[in-house]
């Protein structure tokens, strides 16, 4: 997987982003590395993720019974109570193994198999209940009224010097959830859901209780609808390289990390994460080099995020043909203020911030920003739109590069007594737009370091229950919220704020 590549113009895509490369026009006609995929190719949802139709007529129907299955049709077969899918095609699935796993291996490069969930309850109590061993891509349809279980055993039966699979749900290609049934999804193990390249949910009621991590996607997640329901005893999202919602619900109960990824892309859906670390965390990819030989004490000289696309729409969910490449989507010429990240005239006011300066070197970060070894400039937090609250024991918002906010709500808690708060970043942070409610410590508070969005920093204290007011000029309340814990200081911002009360 090559590094990422950022293009550092205000119209440029970042390059680079890991997935499948384009052999041809067809996304799902794709293996390999993709470090040729633009971020626009990357953040498209192609018609058959979103589609979650089929015929069931022509489909080739498994009917699983306790320790065994019956197959009717072509391209699967079953042997004892594991069922190999081996073509191409259309697979219904319905019953129970007590014991025993699904296994997707697909001989040609350009081979996709839609498996149907209608009433499925698999265990397997020594890997995966589903596991992709070889294919284009997999899409697992939810039928409409089902409910579906998938479940793994605390210990695998792996060869010797083997770590993989690693999931209750695993696919070591492209994997797509859709439609509008309902999927538990248990790993006790290690994680729940896993793919070794890109994980996308477009629909469905999912949830997922793991004892690692609850959905991975080496290369990306996306998440384009549906529910996810998350109870993770370590990160609930984890990408190596992008994590992008669109659209649907993502309700986090427990986690370490909420979202985590070297890219984090929130452009629409309603997520609330509780996590007890860091709720959104922009970190490296382990492949990435992060800025080791940056001196101490100090920033890139061009402090400016890379640029991602904006506007007020997400990239277009839908296109012609399966894995067509995309248009440039509406609203990506948004603008990015160029060189240093400084508010215009009369914007970011910052006389209510203690300790602050226009460099970034505000409380926390006396004599300017410290690069730590694991900071990177590949590293961004950008959130364009839809809804997000957390309430972390870390940060609330924590990147090893940059963060910029365009739009959307965003209602951040991060931890009430320690060196953490509700913003951190190595390079800056920028606000262009949004509704804006930052809390934490006074300890390591951080503002933004410019925008084109009025911004203020108050260490202001409050018990939880506090209610939060961001107001304008004429003290008309423009955005309030009510902190569920405690905090000592916030950083705010929305259109024409003037001030920060604390009832």
């Amino acid at each position: 997987m090559k590094r990422i590549i950022a293009a550092l113009t205000s119209m440029a895509l970042v390059t680079g982003l890991a997935g499948c490369s384009a052999s041809g026009t067809d996304q799902d006609q794709q293996s390999g590395s993709s470090s040729d995929k633009t971020i626009e190719e990357q953040l498209r949802f192609t018609d058959r993720d979103l589609d979650p139709s089929y015929d069931e007529a022509t489909a080739t129907k498994i009917v699983l019974d306790g320790s065994g299955a019956s197959v009717t049709g072509e391209g699967a077969t079953a042997d004892g109570s594991t069922v190999t899918i081996s073509a191409d095609g259309t697979y219904v699935v319905s019953g129970t193994l007590a014991d025993g796993q699904i296994v997707v291996s697909l001989p040609g490069d350009n081979d996709k198999a839609q498996i149907v969930l209608d009433g499925v309850t698999i265990h397997n109590e020594d890997g995966p209940a589903i596991q992709v061993d070889q294919a284009d891509k997999v899409f697992l349809t939810l039928a409409d009224g089902s409910t579906n279980v998938l479940s793994d055993g605390a210990d695998y039966a792996l060869a010797e010097g083997e770590d993989e699979p690693y999931a209750a749900l695993y696919s070591k290609d492209d994997l797509t959830i859709n439609g509008s049934g309902a999927l538990e999804v248990t790993g006790n193990y290690r994680h729940g859901i896993a793919s070794k390249d890109d994980t996308v949910i477009t629909g469905g009621a999912i949830s997922v209780t793991s004892a690692e991590d609850a959905v991975r996607g080496n290369d990306a997640i996306k998440i384009g609808g549906g529910k996810v329901t998350v109870n993770a005893r370590d990160d609930a999202f984890h990408s190596e390289y992008l994590f992008y919602i669109a659209d649907g619900t993502v309700n986090v109960e427990s986690c370490v990390e909420g979202y985590e990824a070297e890219k984090i892309i929130v452009h629409g859906g309603e997520t609330s994460i509780v996590a007890s670390d860091d709720g959104v965390n922009a970190s490296a990819a382990e492949d990435s080099t992060s800025t080791d030989d940056v001196s101490q004490g100090t920033t890139p000289q061009n402090s400016q995020p890379p640029a991602m696309p904006q506007g007020d729409q997400p990239p277009a969910m839908t296109q012609g043909d399966e894995g067509t490449p995309p248009a440039r989507p509406e609203g990506d010429a948004g603008g990015r203020p160029q060189g240093a990240m400084a508010p215009p005239d009369g914007q970011g006011d910052r006389s209510q911030d203690v300790g602050g300066s226009q460099d970034g070197a505000g409380p926390g970060r006396q004599g300017g920003a410290m690069t730590m070894p694991s900071a990177s400039e590949e590293c961004l937090i950008q959130i364009n739109g839809g809804t997000l609250v957390v309430n972390a024991d870390g940060d609330g918002l924590d990147s090893n590069g940059y963060i910029e906010i365009n739009g959307g709500t965003v209602f951040v808690n991060g931890a009430s007594n320690s060196d953490d708060s509700g913003l951190d970043y190595e390079y800056g942070a920028t606000v262009n737009g949004g509704n804006v409610i930052l809390m934490g410590s006074a300890a390591m508070a951080e503002d933004f370091t410019g925008g084109t969005q009025a911004y203020l920093m108050e260490r202001t204290s409050g018990s939880a229950g506090s209610t939060i007011e961001v107001m304008d000029a004429s003290g008309a309340v423009i955005v309030s919220y009510a902190s569920p814990k405690a905090f000592q200081a916030v950083t705010a911002s929305a259109p024409g704020c003037a001030s920060i009360v604390v009832r």
